[in-house]
């Protein structure tokens, strides 16, 4: 199972083409297990990627009281890897006090922009991040839960923009089965076996009962998830083809956007409007039929009069 992990990021590789040749790649190291498989596979397979530099960027979140070890061992763990190591610390207790956010999305978008930092300013060309297969189960699950449409659905992809997933493919017991193969040690998030979170309530409670019943669960969401992630790209090219029929101005025809399948009618309004509250839409769905208007926060208010539905600003 070990070597399972390294054929599958040169598979990944040769089929999706994360990596140019000559990438300046810049690895997010937390220490945990997953970081520490993803960096040893980044280190075995660099001369198969060709990359010309790689780095890694350890985020100090300052949340937990490890934070500073885990800092610590980032710092070892490069030294001994003969890598360059950049560190950012963080004081995200402090900004959700400040800022009232939830937690979890801010210490995410916050984590982002410190790698973005780093590779712009060190001069990488891509971010590596160690989301793998389990990760991409748990997101799609959570998504169903909040019942998503299909872009939640299809959870996140190999490649975004300036992000590479190389473990996309791998397992966590594959990830496990490496590291341990390779006699490594690595840090533990005490926070990922808090079940208050509900990626953790997924991870420790739902997907045991989910693999008692299939045990190749992870592969068959993998390929629901292409499925579904194909049926998407289709049914939004349908839709960006009805908008350009039902546009005028910067009004849409009701007789027009009426003729038109729901779900294409559903995703035509969610773009044009620039939402994905599914209530809000459903109430432009009616004003597309009665009239009248909506609130739909942001200052926007949409107005469904004589032959068109159009969107104005409060205060304009």
């Amino acid at each position: 199972m070990a070597q399972q992990l390294l054929r599958k990021v040169i598979t990944l590789q040769r089929k999706k083409r994360l990596l140019p040749e000559n990438t300046s790649l810049l690895v997010a190291f937390s220490g945990g297990m997953d970081s520490v498989a993803l960096t040893l596979a980044l280190i075995e397979l660099k001369s198969f990627f060709k990359l010309k530099r790689l780095a890694l960027a350890h985020i100090n979140h300052g949340i937990r009281e490890e934070s500073d070890k885990d800092e610590e061992f980032a710092l070892e763990f490069a030294r001994k890897k003969g890598l360059e190591i950049f560190i950012q610390r963080l004081k995200i207790k402090k900004m959700v006090q400040e800022s009232k956010e939830n937690l979890e999305a801010l210490a995410r978008e916050l984590r982002y922009n410190a790698l973005r930092s780093i590779k712009d300013g060190e001069g990488f060309d891509m971010i590596a991040t160690a989301h793998h297969l389990n990760d991409l189960v748990e997101t799609i699950i959570l998504w169903l839960v909040r019942g998503s449409g299909l872009e939640g659905l299809t959870g996140f992809d190999e490649k975004a923009n300036d992000l590479v997933r190389p473990l996309y493919w791998v397992t966590k017991e594959e990830i496990k089965a490496f590291v341990l193969s390779r006699k490594e040690n690595w840090v533990e998030d005490s926070t990922n076996y808090d079940v208050k979170y509900s990626r953790n309530r997924i991870r420790h409670r739902v997907l045991p009962e989910l693999k008692s019943i299939n045990p190749l669960l992870e592969g068959s969401l993998l390929r629901l998830r292409d499925i579904l992630k194909e049926e998407n790209a289709f049914i939004h090219q349908q839709t960006l083809m009805a908008l350009k029929k039902c546009a005028e101005g910067n009004a849409l025809r009701r007789r027009e956007l009426r003729s038109l399948h729901p779900a294409i009618q559903r995703r035509l309004l969610s773009i044009w409007l620039g939402i994905k509250d599914f209530r809000k839409i459903e109430q432009a769905l009616c004003l597309v039929d009665k009239g009248g208007s909506i609130y739909l926060g942001e200052g926007k208010v949409l107005k469904s009069k004589g032959e068109y539905l159009y969107l104005q600003r409060t205060g304009c």
